[in-house]
Parts: structure tokens; sequence; C-alpha cells
């Protein structure tokens, strides 16, 4: 039997099927929930979770097709997020995704405890978190959801030539900071080199946690 895709759902919802809405929520509800958990944890996570559906559901209309459902879906989650760190105020200017990194203690204290004793994982999450928002999502999203340029383009509403160059950028810096946060030149190499692995690691314990977090 053929799954219905995200599109049929999404019209059908459109039409006033609720079922088919339930549908949709409930096939991307855990991907949502971890693109937050990652970022400002479980409680948080949850709202701003239910808050991106809310907006797709109120925005639903406003779909036109020129984007994939789970892109679109994402793009919404990006701007909830940055509108949150926003109204936290994080920096004393305002917070810009470009530029400025999600500085959380607690949440960063609660993400880095899941890989103790794993020396590359916790140094790859680290240097991840010391980059800038968007740095940070470009590289998640590409390992965690295997995006490829053309549908990270879409999330962030640029085009492919501006994806690429902020995809190679996101790495050039991730490069930086594991070589700024490593023990050792060993550790570095180890990290680098075995750096997909690291990243589906990564993304395994995280989706673990997030779910034990639902």
């Amino acid at each position: 039997m053929t799954e219905t895709s995200d599109e049929a759902l999404l019209h059908a919802w459109i039409d006033g099927d609720a079922a088919a809405g339930k549908q949709l929520v409930t096939r991307h509800y855990r991907r949502i929930l971890l693109f937050f958990y990652s970022k400002v944890g479980p409680e948080l996570g949850r709202d701003l979770t239910q808050a991106t559906f809310e907006t797709l559901c109120a925005k639903k209309v406003v779909f036109r097709g020129e984007s994939s459902v789970l892109t679109y879906l994402f793009g919404i989650a990006r701007w909830k997020l940055v509108h949150h760190l926003r109204t936290r105020r994080l920096h004393d200017e305002r917070f810009e995704p470009l530029e400025h990194s999600v500085e959380l203690p607690d949440v960063d204290r609660s993400i880095t405890s899941l890989f103790m004793g794993r020396q590359r994982e916790a140094l790859l999450v680290r240097a991840l978190r010391s980059l800038p928002l968007d740095d940070q999502i470009v590289l998640e999203l590409k390992e965690y959801e295997a995006m490829t340029s053309r549908q990270l383009a879409e999330v962030f509403e640029v085009g492919r030539d501006t994806m690429s160059s902020r995809i190679n950028r996101a790495r050039q810096r991730l490069t930086v900071a594991v070589q700024r946060a490593a023990e050792s030149a060993q550790l570095i190499d180890s990290t680098l080199t075995g750096l997909d692995e690291c990243m589906r690691e990564i993304r395994q314990r995280l989706d673990g946690a997030a779910r034990g977090a639902r």
C-alpha cells in the first residue's frame, strides 16, 4: 500500500479533513521536536514544536508547493526558534542567527552529559554549539535529515548558490571549532576523519533523549 504524501495530507487538511492533519503532525512531530530539543531542551522544545504545527495549521492555505511540506515545516521551526531567542535577549544586541550562537548553560550541560565517555562526540557537540545558530542548523539538517543543498535552500528561503556557500562556510567553521576545543592533535584527526560517524551517533543519542522527553 502506497503511503499518502505530505502534500496530499496537507491539501486534505486544507479541505477540512482533521484526520489527515493529525496524520501529518504524527508523521513529523518527532523530527521537529528533535530540532528544538538540541537547542532549548525538552520542555520548551515541546512548546515550540506545538507552536510550529499550530502555525502550519494557521498558514496552511499559504502553502503553494514551492517547497516540500517538510522543508516548509522546518522553515517555520527555524523562525520560531529565532523569535524565541530574540525575546530572551541572549545578547546585548538583537539576536542574529547568522552571527550568534545559542548560550543556554542548563541546556548545554544537559546535552553534553549525553556523551560522557565518548570523546569524539562530546568534542563535536561542544564545537557545534559554539557556532552561529544558522551554521548549526545547516550542518544538523544536512546530517540528521540528509537534506540536500536544494532542500536546505528551501528551509532558509535562499538561492542554491547562497546555500552552497553557507554549507561550505559552516563546515570550515566547524573544523576550526573542533581544532580549538580539542585537547590533542590525535583527537582532532579522529573526530574530523570520522565526522559522519560521529554525527550519526549524536543524532541517535539525541533522538533517544527526545523520545524520552515526549
